[in-house]
């Protein structure tokens, strides 16, 4: 059997090599850096958190300017705690402009060419990221499966075992309560993760989250607002980005450190349809990923060090009370982890059960054929490319295959053949479906012969994989070719199959007809059912019994294995 395994599987045994194992501690030691990123970037804002939180105190300040305050209230017909805002948000402003003239203007109220320099800096950043979240988006929980192979290795290693029933389970052992007996020990796993093990994973969910909400800002939108000229350096007014600039504050106050782990899963995550390529170069690959993402990293520290992004949301916003809206920090990883790892279960032992249900279903048509094993098909010339394929139908093929070629002629045939040459059918219409249905037997085996012959290395179809393999690179056109190839045997293997179950449904319905009808049903027994074979007709009758209940477990070997080929 050739099981196709969940996404995730496939990604674990492409990393199990040695080269991808070296490429991962490569990636890791040339990311340490980006954990230093919180840190390192925290600057002093210009007005403190607390004493912001006090609120207005209007007290505290010298007389004259508190009878400034109050004069200046009256004349503006605004409450005393509006105007003494709006002379905070003046000082800000005022402090900005000494402090970051180089960013921000406060006269003219615009932010200068370096400020919108370091957001195009910080939207290529944007665009880095989104391109891994991509992969993380689809499926979370494989992103915590692969984090927690780094974080907890030995939890990670029980639990690949444990969901897999192919690892910890005996065919002997297989019972009614299996499953949940499996799902018992797949909770008890989740047991040994400990505190630190537990931090480390909610450290990587942080991580990722923040970087999601990084990817939501409008940073694109900014950057467009500036007037981008050739005589005049770019620039644009600080009320125009307000929103924008409250929306990268509630961010960047709160930057969570990037664990090399988290860089290492996404790095796999956005690879995984490359690993098994052979025309691309992972290493390659993986040492572009490090300096895009250093690059990526340096420029969110370069932007959050020099830029006192709370106090200029404040600025832009016209509020002194402005605080950063709360993020979700990915306090749901638990669940999204254990729910992860029940769906790999779940993928597990849907193969497992299929497994199961293929081993049954050949000891019967072993047992039903009286033979040791099925025959193999000749060719398969979809091996041992660089894409990997499989013939879904083979099962089916295989065994039809091999009752042609034995029972069939032995066992099927003589009896069918005698009906048909020595019977007397009461309805006419019943002889053509009989002839039909017999005819499309009898050509069966030279069918089969025909479809392995086009299999050779000298047929139409197997020429055609020999050129693809020796002439081609993998690519897509090369892969779209093959994929074509496969259709065409599959499409051929199901004609087959197909015509060989609706000619045994149509003699079944026959030989019950000749058994058990009467002349008034759609399938009527022969006139001379009673006398056919003469001296041997008792016998003979008994044959023609057997038969129709041979053909009967054929047809239902074929649909048994149609629907485990449809689960697969």
């Amino acid at each position: 059997m050739n099981p196709q395994v969940s996404t995730f599987d496939k990604l674990v045994n492409s990393l199990s090599t040695e080269e991808a194992q070296t490429m991962l501690a490569n990636i890791a030691e040339n990311m340490k850096m980006s954990e230093e990123l919180q840190t390192d970037s925290k600057t002093e804002p210009l007005l403190i958190d607390a004493q912001v939180k006090k609120g207005i105190k209007i007290n505290d300040e010298p007389f004259f300017i508190r009878l400034w305050l109050h004069l200046k209230s009256f004349f503006k017909s605004l409450p005393v705690e509006t105007v003494y805002e709006e002379e905070l948000i003046r000082r800000l402003g005022k402090d900005l402009q000494h402090n970051y003239k180089q960013y921000i203007n406060i006269k003219a109220n615009t932010f200068t060419k370096d400020f919108y320099e370091l957001l195009r800096e910080l939207r290529k950043t944007q665009l880095f990221f989104t391109s891994l979240l991509s992969a993380y988006d689809v499926d979370k929980g494989n992103f915590y499966l692969l984090v927690s192979s780094f974080v907890a290795p030995d939890v990670y290693l029980k639990l690949m075992h444990n969901t897999d029933p192919f690892n910890c389970v005996p065919t002997a052992q297989a019972n009614a309560n299996l499953r949940s007996e499996l799902l018992k020990k797949i909770d008890e796993s989740f047991s040994l993760m400990t505190t630190e093990y537990k931090t480390g994973m909610y450290q990587a969910a942080n991580a990722i989250e923040w970087m999601r909400h990084f990817c939501e800002l409008s940073i694109d939108k900014a950057v467009l607002r500036f007037t981008v000229n050739p005589s005049i350096e770019p620039s644009c007014s600080v009320y125009l980005l307000a929103a924008e600039i409250g929306s990268l504050a509630s961010v960047l106050t709160t930057i969570k450190p990037i664990p090399d782990v988290v860089l290492q899963a996404l790095f796999l995550l956005s690879k995984q349809d490359k690993f098994n390529d052979k025309a691309v170069n992972m290493n390659e690959e993986s040492v572009e990923f490090v300096s895009q993402a250093s690059h990526a990293l340096e420029a969110i520290k370069q932007f959050a060090v020099k830029i006192p992004i709370l106090e200029l949301a404040r600025y832009t916003l016209k509020s002194i009370h402005w605080e950063p809206q709360r993020l979700e920090e990915g306090e749901d990883w638990f669940q999204l982890f254990k729910v992860a790892w029940k769906k790999r279960f779940n993928e597990r032992w849907q193969l497992w059960s299929a497994e199961q249900k293929r081993a049954q279903l050949t000891r019967k048509m072993l047992d039903l054929l009286k033979i040791d094993k099925l025959e193999p098909l000749l060719y398969r010339p979809w091996e041992d490319l660089w894409l990997v394929l499989r013939f879904k139908r083979e099962f089916s093929f295989s065994f039809l295959a091999t009752f042609f070629s034995t029972l069939y002629v032995s066992f099927v045939q003589p009896v069918l053949k005698i009906l048909l040459m020595e019977g007397n059918f009461y309805r006419r219409e019943n002889l053509a479906e009989y002839t039909s249905a017999f005819t499309v037997l009898e050509k069966q085996q030279s069918c089969i012969s025909t479809f392995e012959s086009r299999l050779s290395p000298e047929g139409e179809i197997g020429a055609a994989f020999i050129q693809l393999k020796e002439k081609t690179m993998a690519s897509l056109k090369s892969k779209n070719s093959l994929e074509a190839l496969m259709k065409n045997i599959e499409t051929e293997a199901k004609q087959i199959i197909t015509s060989s179950q609706n000619a045994f449904k149509t003699l079944i319905a026959l030989l019950n007809g000749f058994i058990d009808g009467n002349k008034n049903s759609v399938y009527a027994p022969l006139v001379n059912w009673s006398i056919i074979q003469g001296n041997d007709n008792v016998d003979f009758r008994m044959r023609v019994e057997g038969v129709k209940n041979f053909l009967q477990e054929v047809t239902s070997i074929l649909t048994d294995a149609d629907k485990i080929e449809g689960d697969v």
